[in-house]
Protein backbone atom coordinates (compact mmCIF):
# COMPACT_ATOMS: atom_id res chain seq x y z
CA UNK A 1 0.00 0.00 0.00
CA UNK A 2 0.86 3.56 -0.63
CA UNK A 3 1.60 6.29 2.29
CA UNK A 4 1.22 10.01 2.01
CA UNK A 5 3.00 12.26 4.87
CA UNK A 6 2.77 15.52 4.35
CA UNK A 7 6.11 17.54 5.09
CA UNK A 8 4.30 20.63 6.55
CA UNK A 9 2.67 18.69 9.32
CA UNK A 10 5.38 15.93 9.97
CA UNK A 11 6.79 15.98 13.21
CA UNK A 12 10.52 14.63 12.75
CA UNK A 13 14.07 15.08 13.64
CA UNK A 14 13.39 16.14 17.21
CA UNK A 15 14.12 13.47 19.70
CA UNK A 16 11.57 10.03 20.20
CA UNK A 17 10.57 11.97 23.91
CA UNK A 18 8.47 14.10 22.13
CA UNK A 19 7.23 12.23 18.83
CA UNK A 20 3.68 10.76 18.95
CA UNK A 21 1.39 9.48 16.30
CA UNK A 22 -0.59 12.55 16.35
CA UNK A 23 0.50 15.53 18.77
CA UNK A 24 -1.84 18.21 20.28
CA UNK A 25 -0.45 20.86 17.85
CA UNK A 26 -1.62 18.46 14.75
CA UNK A 27 1.51 17.53 14.13
CA UNK A 28 2.59 13.17 13.85
CA UNK A 29 5.14 11.28 12.57
CA UNK A 30 4.63 9.17 9.57
CA UNK A 31 3.45 6.41 11.48
CA UNK A 32 0.87 8.45 12.47
CA UNK A 33 0.03 9.34 8.80
CA UNK A 34 -0.38 6.03 8.10
CA UNK A 35 -2.83 5.21 10.34
CA UNK A 36 -4.94 8.37 9.67
CA UNK A 37 -5.02 6.92 6.02
CA UNK A 38 -5.94 3.12 7.39
CA UNK A 39 -8.99 4.48 9.28
CA UNK A 40 -7.31 5.21 12.51
CA UNK A 41 -9.31 7.78 14.47
CA UNK A 42 -7.22 10.60 16.00
CA UNK A 43 -8.96 10.50 18.89
CA UNK A 44 -7.24 6.91 19.18
CA UNK A 45 -3.45 8.14 18.07
CA UNK A 46 -3.30 11.37 20.23
CA UNK A 47 -0.32 11.45 22.29
CA UNK A 48 0.93 7.88 21.92
CA UNK A 49 4.17 7.37 20.98
CA UNK A 50 3.65 3.93 19.49
CA UNK A 51 1.04 1.93 17.88
CA UNK A 52 1.64 -1.47 20.53
CA UNK A 53 2.54 -2.03 24.31
CA UNK A 54 3.52 -5.06 25.71
CA UNK A 55 1.16 -3.97 28.61
CA UNK A 56 -1.77 -2.61 26.44
CA UNK A 57 -3.33 -3.75 23.17
CA UNK A 58 -2.38 -2.42 19.90
CA UNK A 59 -4.23 0.36 17.75
CA UNK A 60 -6.33 -1.44 15.01
CA UNK A 61 -5.71 -1.05 11.40
CA UNK A 62 -2.13 -0.14 10.54
CA UNK A 63 0.01 -2.62 8.35
CA UNK A 64 0.53 -6.16 9.72
CA UNK A 65 4.66 -5.59 9.91
CA UNK A 66 4.47 -2.86 11.89
CA UNK A 67 2.82 -4.59 14.77
CA UNK A 68 6.58 -6.48 15.14
CA UNK A 69 8.48 -4.44 17.50
CA UNK A 70 11.92 -5.51 15.04
CA UNK A 71 10.09 -4.54 12.06
CA UNK A 72 8.68 -1.08 13.26
CA UNK A 73 11.40 -0.13 14.92
CA UNK A 74 13.46 1.34 12.09
CA UNK A 75 10.77 3.56 10.83
CA UNK A 76 10.30 5.05 14.99
CA UNK A 77 13.97 5.36 14.72
CA UNK A 78 14.72 7.09 11.51
CA UNK A 79 11.46 9.49 11.68
CA UNK A 80 12.80 10.85 15.39
CA UNK A 81 16.59 10.61 15.05
CA UNK A 82 18.08 14.34 14.98
CA UNK A 83 21.32 12.95 13.50
CA UNK A 84 19.88 13.34 9.84
CA UNK A 85 18.48 15.77 7.04
CA UNK A 86 15.17 15.40 5.96
CA UNK A 87 16.77 13.79 2.81
CA UNK A 88 18.93 11.68 4.10
CA UNK A 89 15.27 10.70 6.83
CA UNK A 90 12.89 9.90 3.65
CA UNK A 91 15.42 7.91 1.66
CA UNK A 92 15.79 5.83 5.31
CA UNK A 93 12.07 5.31 5.30
CA UNK A 94 11.36 4.94 1.83
CA UNK A 95 13.63 1.94 2.14
CA UNK A 96 12.03 0.68 5.62
CA UNK A 97 8.54 0.64 3.85
CA UNK A 98 9.75 -1.37 0.76
CA UNK A 99 11.14 -3.39 2.62
CA UNK A 100 8.08 -4.60 3.78
CA UNK A 101 6.27 -4.65 0.51
CA UNK A 102 4.72 -1.05 1.19
CA UNK A 103 5.47 2.49 -0.32
CA UNK A 104 5.71 6.18 1.65
CA UNK A 105 5.71 9.45 -0.49
CA UNK A 106 6.37 12.56 1.01
CA UNK A 107 4.97 15.78 -0.15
Amino acid sequence: MKFIVERKTWFRGKGAEESRLLRNDGTRCCIGFVGKQCGVTDEEMLNRSVIKRVSEPGLKGFPEWMYEMRKIDDAYTWNDTTDYTDQEREARLIAVFAKHGDEIEFV
